[in-house]
This record gives structure tokens, sequence and C-alpha cells, in this order.
């Protein structure tokens, strides 16, 4: 898997978690808050942690933050500074950005303004959204014990796949196909069920097994 680059904007409790699990799988982490206290903290871990305040424009300008993979405005209070942020990270031509959102009307507002995503941090565990984050093939994630997962993946090939006793996943990933939802149906797959364009494969197994096989079917 490539290695990314990571912006976390927001370092309170679930922004600092974010960028340390982060780290410690391998990305690339710029951690940035106008709270000093709160950078000096992150700073014992992270590199490149600073004290800036990216409500400016000039600031993010400076930051070069289009360069960056993926930004997360983990702001948790300051919805003000949140939206702000996210209209000026749109404008500034931002890769991917997903904005930190509490409730469904914050979600509804920060997806208008061009959010690609957002994450509720009291339904999506920190360890769980970092796997999404660093494979795209990775539409959900959630972790169980230190190194299973069940994970919902996308088929983006451009013709049906192979049967699932030809692909032979379990021997080959040692995974389980749990589901297939192909439009608004849900499959139980069997052996001679194969994957149509568009579908998302909800599987279970290690980790590792979950990237090798998404990184094969996206």
């Amino acid at each position: 898997m490539v290695k990314k680059d990571f912006a976390v904007i927001g370092l309170g409790t679930f922004g600092r978690q974010l960028c340390k699990e982060l780290s410690d799988i391998g990305a690339n982490v710029l951690a940035l808050d106008i709270d000093e206290e709160r950078v000096n903290e992150v700073a014992a871990f992270i590199p490149q942690a600073f004290c800036c305040d990216c409500s400016k424009e000039e600031v993010l300008k400076k930051l070069d933050l289009g360069t960056v993979d993926h930004v997360i405005i983990a702001i948790g209070k300051n919805f003000d500074a949140a939206i702000l942020i996210t209209v000026l990270l749109k404008e500034l031509g931002v890769q991917k950005l997903t904005v930190r959102a509490e409730d469904e009307y914050a979600k509804k507002i920060l997806l208008r303004l061009g959010a690609d995503e957002t994450v509720n941090t009291q339904e999506l565990a920190v360890s769980n959204l970092c796997e999404k984050l660093l494979d795209d093939s990775v539409k959900a994630f959630y972790q169980i014990g230190k190194d299973y997962g069940v994970a919902t993946l996308s088929f983006s090939g451009k013709e049906p796949s192979a049967s699932l006793a030809e692909m032979n996943l379990r021997t080959k990933y040692a995974l389980n196909v749990l589901l297939i939802k192909r439009g608004g149906e849900i499959i139980s797959p069997t052996a001679k069920e194969h994957f149509e364009p568009g579908d998302s494969v909800v599987v279970f197994g290690k980790k590792s097994a979950i990237k090798k096989m998404g990184k094969e079917i996206s």
C-alpha cells in the first residue's frame, strides 16, 4: 500500500488519537491546532506539529495542503471554524476532505459545502477510521480484536467477476465473504455467486488479507 500524507486540523482528544494511530500505522501526518499546549502534546510523537490559525486563508496557503492526500478537520466544539475551514480548503483544491460532524444537521451542511465525507466520533472508533482512511478500497471497517475485522470493499470491475468458487478467496486470502450489497438488494452469496460492477462486498478476515483483496478488486 502506498504511504499516504494526512493533515489533521484540531488536536482535541479525537484529533490527537487520530494523529497517533495514523502515525503508528506508518502514514505521514501534519498536525495543526490554534492551541499551543495541544500542539506541544502532539509534537511528542508527531514531528510535524504546528500552532496556527487554520481559519485564515493565508495560513492554509502557506501550509500547501493541496499537496496532501487527505485532510481531516477534527474540530469538535467550534462548528463555525469547521465550516470556514471546509470552504477555504475546497477553494484551495484539497484532494480529499473529511470533516467531523456530531449530528445530522452538521453533516448535511458540511457535505453541501464540499466535504467529501463526514465522521461522527460517537459512532466510529478512531482505529476503524484509520483503516478506512489508509485504503480507498475500504468503504467501512470494524475492528474485531487486534488483527481481524469486518470490512466493506468496493468491486470496481467493468465486467462481472468469476464465481466465488473460481476466485477461491477463502484459500487465497483466508477471507469469508459474508454479504454482497447490490443496489438495494442484500445477497447471501453461494459458491456460484459472482461480483457485479458497483457491488459492495462485506468480508471477514485478517486486516492484512482484507487490504490485499481490496487492492485486487478495486
